[in-house]
């Protein structure tokens, strides 16, 4: 069988073009887009609503103009509907053509190839090492290392990076807090300026967790602020390392901050922008002239004590970026970060960079819940979940679902009941379900010696014209994964993998429901044609399932705790 899945979408497009020129419309190109998926896919594989966009240029009604459209496009099987829409079901052949594919790539299935070599650098998660990773650091890293996967599969050259934020106030609180600690064990009492550095609540900056006292059991002497704090960085970032590790998420590049400094890196930025007139010294600390490009007013970059601001090693660091010979920057940041970006993007315009290439995805704030109760967070005070405690409780799987299910500027309330339930209600649970029962099915097919299969799927030969309008629909869902990844990546946004996942696996459900009410609809049954074309169909649904949850770092599990009939 010939495969026309990759040739007849250009080959609709082309045809409806000359169609719609043939009727007067001198520029076609001006009413994309041509064709979509329909909303609801059982009105056919695309779907065209230029008739309804034209009524007004071409002076007819808009269902005239589409009955006219589709006598001109009798190959791809239109149809008139409402008031003009024109809707195209290629058949079943085109649908054989799609399992096809998802049998023959397997892994690739899905892919997309609109990354056109361009080098996507994505700077996630960034937690400073002054404590173990928590809720907001996990939502970040879901959905940062889920981005990165996404981009790779369509196409783009990906980078992934962690940035060491191991200078200035933080470490040096960090520093006090660990020796603090250290000299309780001894019953003495740390004195900054003359004053108590207690853990009473006195002392805002204090790091309070019990992991500091952890940590101060390690100290040895001279005891001193500054090996204290490089005691509690290597310890930290270790922990979130280990962390990481376990929640799946990997990194290409670790870079420190005070590597950075050390490298000079940060000085020459500074010589530059003097050199160049873009920073000026008043009242003893050095400005950049960031007002003149649309900053509110102008910012410090260099504090009197010789002090740089948090601003000032950030912009080396993304300047270094572009250096690397990266084409395009993604950061993920809270939202109390949020003023940062126009200062940022100024900063990089100043310098003649491509600030346009540089994009920040806000991840926005995370509420968890437990029995319907808030779960309290505080990180000086300790009082929050970690993420290794979250990922201890719920499952690694869920923990990454949940955090990339929703879009990063809408806050997510976290139900960590919901994530434990093995029914239809948790999302992740009812996708990973469905993987299981495609393989359950299958594992039944080889045990009636009636199937063998190979990398967990059928890949015997099938019958095209035995798929039936339920397979052909589920096979519509299937191919939606390609244009799921093309979105998802141009829109950097990897909630709309999971929806996708969510809506094949309630359409496969659905399918294997029916077979349960209807012995005729059941997929192992004596007929070899139709059994054979429903084999391939349910693993070509059990391939894109696989692959939609591996670009969100979740198993695919074949088996669970139930079994169904097939």
């Amino acid at each position: 069988m010939s495969n026309p899945h990759n040739y007849i979408e250009p080959e609709l497009q082309s045809g409806l073009v000359k169609a719609l020129k043939e009727l007067g419309v001198d520029d076609p190109s001006s009413v994309q887009p041509l064709t979509e998926p329909p909303a609801d896919l059982k009105f056919g594989d695309l779907t065209s609503s230029v008739a309804l966009r034209l009524a007004k240029q071409l002076k007819k009604p808009p269902r005239k103009i589409a009955e006219e459209l589709a006598a001109k496009l009798q190959p791809y099987n239109p149809s008139v509907a409402g008031a003009g829409f024109l809707n195209f079901d290629f058949g079943p052949v085109f649908a054989g053509g799609v399992i096809e594919q998802a049998l023959d790539l397997g892994a690739r299935f899905g892919a997309a190839a609109v990354g056109q070599s361009v080098k996507f650098l994505v700077e996630h998660t960034s937690a400073n090492p002054t404590g173990p990773l928590h809720i907001a650091h996990g939502r970040q890293a879901a959905i940062g290392d889920s981005l990165t996967r996404i981009l790779a599969f369509a196409g783009f050259e990906v980078g992934r990076e962690f940035y060491i934020n191991d200078t200035g106030n933080q470490m040096e609180n960090l520093g006090r807090s660990i020796l603090a600690r250290h000299l309780e064990t001894q019953g003495k009492t740390l004195e900054i300026d003359g004053k108590p550095y207690l853990f009473d609540g006195s002392v805002e900056n204090a790091y309070r967790g019990d992991y500091i006292k952890e940590i101060a059991k390690r100290v040895t002497e001279p005891a001193t602020v500054e090996a204290c704090a490089r005691l509690g960085r290597e310890i930290l970032l270790e922990e979130i390392r280990r962390d990481l590790d376990q929640f799946r998420v990997a990194f290409d590049r670790w870079t420190s901050q005070e590597v950075l400094e050390k490298s000079g890196a940060v000085a020459k930025l500074v010589a530059e922008l003097k050199a160049k007139g873009l920073a000026y010294e008043k009242d003893g600390a050095l400005w950049l002239r960031s007002k003149e490009h649309g900053e509110t007013d102008d910012k410090v970059l260099v504090k009197k004590d010789g002090q740089y601001t948090y601003r000032t090693p950030d912009i080396a660091y993304h300047v270094d970026k572009f250096a690397r010979g990266w084409q395009r920057l993604v950061d993920l940041w809270g939202p109390d970060h949020h003023a940062h970006i126009l200062g940022m993007k100024i900063a990089l315009k100043m310098l003649g960079l491509p600030h346009e290439r540089f994009d920040v995805l806000i991840v926005q704030h995370c509420r968890l819940l437990k029995n319907g109760q808030e779960v309290k967070m505080g990180k000086r005070l300790a009082s929050y979940v970690t993420l290794r405690e979250l990922m201890e409780e719920v499952g690694v799987d869920a923990t990454r679902w949940f955090f990339a299910m929703r879009k990063t500027d809408s806050p997510l309330d976290f139900d960590m009941s919901l994530a434990v339930k093995q029914s239809a209600e948790n999302p992740v649970y009812y996708v990973q379900y469905a993987h299981a029962r495609t393989a359950s099915v299958l594992r039944k097919a080889t045990e009636r010696g009636v199937a063998e299969l190979k990398d967990g799927v059928y890949p015997g030969s099938f019958d095209a014209s035995a798929l039936g309008p339920e397979e052909v629909l589920l096979v519509r869902h299937v191919r939606g994964l390609q244009r799921t990844v093309e979105r998802a990546a141009r829109d950097l946004d990897p909630s709309a993998v999971c929806t996708y996942a969510h809506g094949l696996a309630a359409a496969y459900q659905h399918y294997q429901t029916a077979g349960k009410n209807d012995p005729s609809k059941r997929i192992l049954i004596e007929d070899a044609r139709l059994r054979n074309a429903r084999l391939a169909t349910i693993s070509a649904v059990k391939v894109a399932l696989k692959n939609a949850l591996a670009l969100v770092g979740v198993v695919a599990p074949d088996r669970m705790d139930r079994d169904d009939d097939a």
